[in-house]
């Protein structure tokens, strides 16, 4: 029986108690600027960002990864976000999430565990930004699998996302670009802050 067990607190935490967060998925293939543009939402929001826990995980595993390493990998992922979002004010910037797990473990084993496939669809986020590679060169490290395969791969993230009817916006070009393609988004869906009004 596969260990998908977390209790139901964990399973029905939004990870931000009280708070209310626009939580904000970045997501795509290898090699797609996720992190780089979570750290320019970061640094022009003044907010944290969740870190991708998979390189954490993997640079301690000793050995070569299997379905069940990728089941801990999304739980350790939705950790960080929950501690992360104790210190974050409005918007909480997820450098890749379960969905980028679940594709992993598609990919990779055929299958995702019904525990994962759970927090994609259950999960809530404000809205996905699905990172296109375009333009982008292919970097190696020895946590990367896939250098042939960004455009199947992006053409998996985008199906999931519809298929499970989530929000999402494609971003493509430079970082400025998808900035402003990010708070073009935001602005018509209403997800940015209040400005406060000036007192007198």
């Amino acid at each position: 029986m596969e260990q998908e067990n977390m209790d139901a607190a964990n399973l029905s935490r939004n990870g931000s108690g009280d708070k209310k967060l626009v939580k904000l998925a970045l997501v795509g293939p290898e090699c797609s600027g996720k992190t780089t543009l979570a750290k320019a939402l970061s640094e022009e929001w003044n907010e944290p960002f969740v870190e991708e826990y998979s390189r954490e995980y993997l640079a301690e595993l000793g050995r070569n990864y299997n379905q069940d390493d990728l089941l801990e990998i999304a739980k350790g992922q939705l950790e960080k976000e929950y501690e992360v979002a104790e210190s974050a004010n409005h918007f909480l910037i997820c450098d890749t999430n379960t969905l980028v797990v679940k594709i992993w473990a598609e990919v990779r084993f055929g299958r995702a565990q019904n525990w994962i496939e759970r927090q994609f669809l259950e999960k809530p986020y404000q809205l996905y930004i699905l990172c296109g590679h375009e333009g982008i060169d292919w970097e190696y490290d020895d946590l990367r699998e896939n250098p042939d395969e960004r455009a199947e791969l992006y053409d998996l993230y985008k199906k999931a996302l519809v298929k499970a009817g989530k929000r999402f916006i494609e971003v493509e070009g430079t970082t400025e670009e998808r900035l402003e393609r990010i708070h073009k988004s935001l602005k018509r869906n209403r997800l940015l802050p209040r400005k406060k009004k000036a007192t007198a």
